[in-house]
C-alpha cells in the first residue's frame, strides 16, 4: 500500500526508537525539529508517489508481482527504468535539495543483484530470501536505513588501519536494545 507523507511520519511514530542525536535522547523522530528537513525531503517521495502529475515517474510495476510500487523500491529491469529512476532524483532534488530515499532503491538493487550471483554460485537461497523481504518492504511502502559514507581518512588504508578510527563509521557497542555507532 502507498503511503502519504503523512502516513510516513505517523508510522515514524508508532515504531518510536530509541534515538539520540549528538547526545540528546530524541523524543520523537517524527516532530523533532532537528530531524526535520530529512523527513519533509523522504515525505516528498511518499507525496509525488500519489501526485497525479508525478506517478508516471514515481511509481514503477514491479515485475515479480505486477504491482505498482515507489520507484525508489523498483528493482530495475530496463534502461527505461534507470532513466526514470534518475529523473525521479533530479524532481526531488529540485524541490528538496537531497532525495535522500534514493539510496533504498540502490541498495535494494545492489542486494538483489548480489544474492543471485551468491546462489548461482554456492547454491543457496539468499535471493528467495532476499525476494520475500523486497516485496515486505514494497507492499508496505517502507524506507530503509541505508548509509553510504566518504571519509576523508587515508584512502590507502583500510577502514581499521585508519589512525583517526572516526574516520569510518563502527559499531562501539553492543547492547540488548541495539547498537551504538561512532564515525563518518
Amino acid at each position: 500500500m502507498l503511503m502519504s507523507a503523512s502516513d510516513y511520519r505517523e508510522s515514524l511514530r508508532r515504531l518510536a526508537p530509541t534515538v539520540f542525536v549528538n547526545g540528546r535522547r530524541i523524543d520523537s523522530i517524527a516532530d523533532d525539529a532537528a530531524l526535520a528537513p530529512g523527513l519533509n525531503a523522504i515525505g516528498l517521495t511518499y507525496d509525488y508517489a500519489l501526485a497525479p502529475e508525478h506517478a508516471p515517474l514515481m511509481l514503477a510495476t514491479q515485475a515479480g508481482s505486477g504491482r505498482a510500487v515507489n520507484r525508489l523500491l523498483h528493482i530495475n529491469g530496463t534502461t527505461t527504468d534507470l532513466l526514470c529512476k534518475l529523473e525521479a532524483v533530479r524532481l526531488l532534488c529540485r524541490h528538496s535539495g537531497c532525495a535522500q530515499r534514493y539510496l533504498s532503491h540502490d541498495a535494494l538493487n545492489a542486494t538483489w543483484q548480489a544474492t543471485h550471483r551468491i546462489d548461482a554460485a554456492e547454491g543457496t537461497d539468499y535471493h528467495q530470501r532476499f525476494r520475500a523481504y523486497l516485496h515486505e518492504v514494497q507492499d508496505a511502502d517502507l524506507t530503509l536505513g541505508v548509509a553510504m559514507t566518504d571519509a576523508k581518512g587515508d584512502r590507502s588504508k583500510r577502514p581499521h588501519e585508519q589512525a583517526v578510527a572516526d574516520t569510518h563509521v563502527r559499531i562501539v557497542e553492543r547492547r540488548r536494545g541495539g547498537i551504538v555507532i561512532r564515525g563518518t
